[in-house]
């Protein structure tokens, strides 16, 4: 430790002296050319007054001389640094273009925007975190079970439900549209079941009910624009579903009629949302497609387009 200290104080006093030295010979050469400076400004004073004119214009010339020289390194300098900058951005744009994953993400955003802006209704985004719209209306069609829907995907529903029996499956419709009142009920049924079952706080089970069901306002069933759907057979709702041949296959084909299974079981930390093989929301054909083809969410198409 000692060493280390005597060497830094060694360098330490090389470093002063250097500096003591460059400074003794700064102030005699400023002292040099403050005398000739004294010394020509007299010289020229003379020749002045003597109306020779000769030194003035010299000097003047000189000055002029000095200035265009100043103003010309300048714009050198400045020209070759524009050069190197435009030389560096049409480096990373040619960069840009020749990566084919920037290029195929680019690709993607600018689809997913065009699918968006054709019909944002339709895409609207409702999970934990985002309220269905204030005011938000649309056209009901209640179906021969009584379950409402949008009557936008009334087509597009009973072409998937009859493509579905023709592959020999056999569906029941559990759940369609529902009003904020029907919404809060159902949410207040699954906190009194979870304190019941688990014995826990009214706090704690209104947490964990929101995993499985959504609070009022946040449903997209009160959108009209989602539906449960399940195995004509099937009791409960849960994911055993999975194996379900019916939901099975409203899995593998729903896309094709404007559809997608909404919270896939390896998207929960995305959607916020637990699997439910049996929720399906509309959200028209091409739209459907795309997300199906990306292996996207509504969550993950709304990142792309940066909302």
């Amino acid at each position: 430790m000692d060493k280390v200290k005597e060497v830094l104080q060694f360098i330490g006093l090389k470093i002063m002296g250097a500096f003591q030295f460059i400074w003794k010979y700064l102030k005699i050469g400023f002292k040099k050319v403050r005398k000739w400076f004294k010394r020509y400004v007299r010289k020229l004073i003379r020749h002045t007054k003597a109306k020779d004119y000769s030194l003035l214009i010299y000097t003047i010339v000189a000055i002029i001389v000095f200035i265009l020289f100043i103003v010309l390194l300048g714009k050198l300098f400045s020209h070759g640094k524009k050069k190197d900058k435009k030389t560096t951005t049409e480096t990373t744009t040619e960069m840009t273009t020749e990566d084919p994953a920037v290029e195929a993400h680019n690709q993607l955003v600018a689809q997913a925007n065009a699918i968006y802006q054709n019909n944002p209704d339709l895409l609207m985004l409702v999970n934990g975190a985002h309220p269905v719209t204030e005011g938000y209306n649309f056209e009901h069609y209640t179906l021969n079970c009584g379950e409402e829907i949008d009557a936008r995907m009334h087509d597009d529903l009973v072409n998937m439900l009859e493509a579905c029996n023709a592959a020999g499956n056999e569906y029941r419709i559990v759940s369609g549209y529902r009003d904020s009142a029907k919404q809060q009920q159902l949410f207040d049924d699954k906190v009194a079941e979870i304190m019941t079952q688990e014995g826990i706080s009214q706090e704690e089970a209104d947490a964990k009910a929101a995993t499985t069901i959504q609070r009022p306002g946040y449903s997209e069933h009160e959108t009209g624009l989602a539906i449960d759907l399940a195995g004509v057979d099937s009791v409960t709702l849960d994911e055993s579903l999975a194996s379900d041949p019916t939901v099975a296959w409203l899995d593998a084909n729903c896309h094709m009629y404007g559809f997608i299974m909404r919270f896939p079981a390896d998207k929960i930390d995305i959607t916020g949302n637990v699997y439910e093989p049996w929720h399906f929301r509309y959200v028209g054909v091409e739209a459907a497609t795309f997300l199906h083809d990306n292996n996207l969410t509504l969550e993950e198409f709304y990142q792309l387009i940066g909302m």
